[in-house]
């Protein structure tokens, strides 16, 4: 029987491109090819994902995880919210969720993993793999307890191929998802960026995956207290994890000493700038300075040694007190004067 399409269903149509047709009819999902063609009928439109999640009766997550498959493949641009933050030339400041890798402090250069590959085991293969391992099935059915959802057949390639590709135990897998969930960032598309994170470093069992949840956990503690203190509302990127993570771990700074570098990096410069904070803390823990007075002290010895006669005899302008106070207020750049 040959199939063509009815005259009248031409009266509204709208375009699609070809590449969806010629290279992915084979390997999208249903989840995939709904949220795209909801996308492409809706072009002129603004939509997020709950409101795509509702047109195509899917859940959030899952049509997350659709649309970053489009996105991955080039048919689809992202267009990424700005944060409160203001821009820093040296880091990017979109919100992008904090890699549970990138906040562990550098190691050496890891060979590069590849990419989940886009041919995906078929269903049959999936349900073959999940009868002839008992291990595959604890981790799916872990997975949607975990996930508080059932993980779809989108979801259990990302694990199969996790584990069987990237080589990944069972139980890592778990513990990864578990931390994904608790840090409220768990489409499957993200979990496979830190599964692959994690299979470059050779995260291959509980301790090392523990030390990094752990690290992570730190630094975000660290952030939110020092956030507080410097009246940021924005989410961490990756690469400021990764600085807080370095000066509270491997300098051993708090962020009473954190804030005070930050202090002196907004009297310097025009635009939040997390190098500029690395520099000034760098030198301070290099000179052996430990705690919030010693750095005042510093910075009070450095602006009196740069004044000269009885200027230089006066109180410094860096005490504990000011300190104290300006933590309660928000902070005020001032331009550079040339």
């Amino acid at each position: 029987m040959k199939y063509t399409i009815s005259p009248s269903a031409w009266g509204a149509a709208f375009p699609v491109p070809a590449a969806v047709v010629d290279k992915h009819l084979k390997l999208a999902g249903a989840a995939q090819l709904k949220a795209l063609l909801w996308l492409l009928r809706h072009s002129g439109e603004a939509a997020d994902e709950a409101q795509i999640a509702k047109a195509i009766g899917q859940q959030k997550a899952d049509t997350v995880d659709a649309l970053h498959y489009w996105v991955e493949c080039g048919i689809l641009i992202a267009e990424n919210t700005v944060d409160d933050v203001m821009p820093d030339s040296g880091i990017n400041h979109t919100a992008q969720p904090a890699s549970a890798v990138d906040c562990v402090h550098p190691q050496a250069p890891a060979a590069a993993l590849p990419v989940l590959p886009a041919v995906r085991p078929s269903p049959e293969q999936v349900a073959a793999r999940c009868a002839e391992s008992k291990d595959i099935r604890y981790l799916f059915n872990e997975a949607q307890v975990k996930m508080g959802r059932t993980i779809g057949y989108d979801g259990q390639c990302t694990l199969l191929m996790l584990h069987d590709q990237y080589g990944l135990p069972v139980e890592v897998i778990l513990m990864m998802i578990e931390y994904c969930v608790s840090s409220g960032v768990f489409s499957f598309s993200y979990i496979a960026k830190v599964g692959k994170d994690w299979g470059e470093k050779e995260i291959f069992d509980i301790v090392k995956a523990d030390a990094v949840i752990t690290a992570l956990k730190n630094a975000n503690t660290a952030w939110r207290k020092f956030a507080a203190q410097a009246h940021l509302n924005a989410s961490p990127t990756s690469a400021q994890l990764k600085y807080i993570g370095i000066w509270t771990d491997e300098f051993g700074f708090d962020t009473d000493i954190i804030y005070i570098a930050y202090e002196e990096m907004a009297n310097h410069c025009r635009s939040l700038s997390f190098p500029y904070m690395h520099k000034v803390l760098g030198n301070w823990h290099t000179a052996g300075i430990k705690t919030a007075d010693q750095a005042l002290k510093a910075l009070a010895d450095k602006q009196g040694a740069r004044q000269n006669g009885a200027r230089a005899k006066e109180p410094p302008s860096y005490d504990l007190d000011t300190f104290k106070r300006k933590s309660k207020e928000p902070p005020v750049y001032k331009k550079k004067e040339k």
